[in-house]
């Protein structure tokens, strides 16, 4: 019996050794397992979060430039509606300039516009310069300044009046030419039709 005893001790004792060195492997096992998974984890997590922020870049770039073109087409089309509205209504107006050259008020008009240049070169060596239209009226401007002569551009289409000093080689140019190319640069910045280059 006491035998029997020694041997049920001894089981016992190799018996719970047993246990304890498998509950010790076991919990090694899963503290492995669990460092193991929370390093997959953690990588599944970079790994997903790289994908995302390059996704991301890339989705912001293509969408910046999808912009940037369609901004782009847009400012074109804005621009180009702006220069036909332009090109209508300067046309529009040198219709009505050209209408105006037939006028009587035209000759006035002549006259006072030589007048203030010559007033500006104090009536010194000037030539007066019409357009080929308006060389009937080169009588007419001699004949109301004295010592004036007057000469044809062809580059004055519309009308009005040039003028030059031959002395100081300047040119002041008041002719419905210029004064409605003038008005072009206005209409722009002032036609609500504004267009960024951003």
């Amino acid at each position: 019996m006491i035998q029997q005893q020694k041997i049920n001790s001894f089981i016992r004792s190799i018996t719970d050794t047993a246990e304890k060195k498998k509950n010790a492997v076991t919990a090694e096992t899963k503290a492995i397992l669990e460092s193991e998974r929370a390093a997959m984890e953690a990588a599944a997590r970079k790994a997903a979060d790289d994908y995302t922020k390059a996704k991301s870049a890339e989705i912001k770039r293509e969408t910046g430039r999808r912009i940037s073109e369609n901004a782009a087409e847009c400012r074109k089309k804005v621009f180009d509606r702006r220069n036909e509205i332009a090109q209508k209504t300067l046309g529009a107006v040198s219709e009505k300039l050209k209408a105006f050259t037939s006028s009587e008020e035209y000759k006035d008009f002549l006259l006072g516009s030589a007048k203030n240049i010559l007033e500006a070169f104090e009536y010194s060596n000037v030539t007066l310069l019409l357009s080929p239209e308006d060389m009937k009226y080169a009588p007419l401007l001699c004949e109301s300044f004295s010592g004036v002569s007057v000469s044809e551009d062809s580059t004055i289409r519309i009308g009005g009046v040039k003028g030059i000093n031959s002395i100081v080689t300047l040119l002041i140019d008041d002719t419905l030419d210029s004064r409605l190319a003038s008005q072009k640069k206005w209409f722009e910045e002032n036609s609500g039709l504004y267009i960024s280059m951003r």
